[in-house]
Formats: structure tokens, C-alpha cells, sequence
């Protein structure tokens, strides 16, 4: 998969990850779109305190769902 990593502050490189696999009671997105929001940008050059690089960015997704986990009935 994909990802926007914040490497260190001021530095974001789009990077393959491992698809991770959902545990029991879990399930897996693919993100079809994913915003920005304004606590990302303060994050990114670091003026929040609370984004550490390294970090995954983005945290407003939107998908479909490819995978479950045991346990998994519905949404």
C-alpha cells in the first residue's frame, strides 16, 4: 500500500508499506481518498508537538472495505 510518510519534519515522501491484514474483529479499507486537515499541516513542520516523525499523514479517509477479520458480521 501506498503512504504519505512525514520522514522528519518538512520532508514527506510517498512510500510502499506492507498491506497489513485485519486481526479478529478488525477489517481493512482501501483508501479511496484521504484529506489533509489543518492539524496534519501543523504536524508537518512540527509547530503541534504531537505529530513524532516518522508518521503515517492523513487521517480523514474515505474507502471501501477488501478485507475482514474473524468475528467481523457487520459495520
Amino acid at each position: 500500500m501506498q503512504a504519505l510518510l512525514l520522514e522528519e519534519y518538512k520532508r514527506l515522501v510517498l512510500t510502499d508499506l506492507p498491506r497489513p491484514e485485519p486481526g479478529p474483529g478488525e477489517v481493512l479499507v482501501r483508501v479511496k481518498a484521504c484529506g489533509i486537515c489543518g492539524s496534519d499541516v501543523h504536524g508537518f513542520d512540527g509547530s503541534s508537538g504531537r505529530r513524532i516523525p516518522p508518521l503515517v499523514m492523513g487521517h480523514e479517509a474515505a474507502g471501501v472495505v477488501e478485507a475482514v477479520g474473524a468475528g467481523v458480521t457487520d459495520l
